[in-house]
Order: C-alpha cells, then structure tokens, then sequence
C-alpha cells in the first residue's frame, strides 16, 4: 500500500474516531441535563477537540440530536423492518413500533430529549422531515399488503392512514414520557386499544367477505383478547 494510500486510512479512522467522541458527549449531556441548558462548548470540552473542529462536525447542537436519532432509532427500525412477523396489520405496526420503544426504555432520558425537542427542531437545515417522509411509506407498504389480504378495503389511502397510526403511537411516546421520572414502560394495552379503534372502522367497511375460510378463523384468533409485544 502506497503512503498516500496508508495516509488517507489513517485520516479517516481519526475523523470517525472524532465524531464518535463527539456524538457519544453529546448524548450523555442531552440524556443529563437536556438540550436547552447543553451548549456546543459543553459537548466539544467533553469530546476533547477545539471548538473549531467540532462545528466543522456538527454546526449546532440541533444537528447533533438528529444526527443521533436518526442513528439509533433508525438502526432499530431498519432491524423491525427486516424481520416483519407475517400476522394481520395491526401485529406488524407493533412490532415495528416496539423497536422504537425497546430504544428509548433502554435510554429513558435521551427518549424525552428526543421526544420533546425533535417535533419541533427547525427543518429548514435538519432532516427529521426526511426521516419521517423515509418511514411513513414503508409503513404504508404494510398497509397495502394488508390490503391485499382482504384486511382493508383498496380504498383506504395507505399514506395518510401510516401517519395517523404513528400520530397515535406519539402521543402514547408523550403520555409515557412526559414525566420526569417515566413508569418502567410504555402503556401497551392503552396502545394496542387506540391503534385498533383507528383499525376496526376500516377493518369492518371490507366486509365479511374479504377474509373468508381458514383465513377468517386465524384472522378473528389475531385479532382475539389483548395484544402484547
């Protein structure tokens, strides 16, 4: 290997390193104290770079909490979407939706942050928006399979119902979250009930004839009693 070769290696590793550092402060002091009382300063000493080298990183303390929410909770839900369990509609939304509460019942202070700050964070320059535009169709590709199934009927529109499924799952994420010192976990039975009430409407207007046989049956078992992830 050539020595510019070797060099650039060597240049990469220690920007990888670096932004590391920096996204791994950021996150213990967002977790800590939130992201208002958090300055750039704070996340760069802690980091240990120059405050120089930390806005060629990252421009505001903003760009890092999306840059660490989009990391961790869409490295969660990538894994959910590869691993789908082939069950009715309403069982795949929460076993994706579960992934993003695994994650922030794991980190119950940076899950507020995220909560609180990212709904509100600027996207002239951020990319939540974008996060959000990625996630929605993947939901709605569920919801066609769903209907291709007889589920629902073809007329429901697939977009608008995924961000009203996942409308819901957020305001279950605030009631959980709200509180500074948030019960062990999110409320599932009180989930499982409002995602099925947005459901069972449409559930109905398909009609008894667009699940029928054997299929019915395991429909009605799935759809039977309470629901846990």
């Amino acid at each position: 290997m050539e020595g510019g070769a070797r060099t650039a290696i060597r240049t990469g590793r220690r920007e990888r390193d670096k932004l590391a550092r920096i996204k791994h402060s950021a996150r213990k002091l967002f977790a800590r104290q939130g992201v208002d009382a958090t300055t750039i300063r704070q996340i760069a000493d802690a980091a240990d770079i120059g405050l120089g080298t930390m806005f060629s990183y990252a421009a505001s303390k903003e760009d890092l909490l999306v840059m660490i929410f989009q990391e961790e909770v869409g490295r969660a839900l990538d894994r959910a979407f590869a691993r789908v369990p082939e069950k009715p509609l309403l069982n795949q939304i929460l076993h994706i939706l579960s992934a993003i509460v695994t994650h922030h019942r794991e980190n119950p202070g940076l899950a507020r942050v995220f909560v609180k700050e990212t709904p509100f964070i600027a996207d002239s320059h951020h990319s939540i928006a974008a996060f959000m535009s990625s996630l929605y169709p993947r939901l709605a590709k569920l919801i066609d399979n769903a209907k291709d199934r007889g589920e629902f009927p073809a007329s429901v529109p697939s977009i608008a119902l995924a961000r009203n499924l996942f409308a819901i799952f957020f305001q279950q994420l605030q009631f959980w979250l709200a509180h500074r010192s948030p019960a062990p976990d999110l409320d599932h039975q009180q989930l499982n009930a409002a995602l099925e009430l947005q459901l069972i409407g449409l559930r109905n207007m398909a009609g008894p004839a667009a699940v029928s046989g054997p299929r019915a049956a395991r429909h009605a078992n799935d759809h039977r009693g309470k629901r846990r992830w």
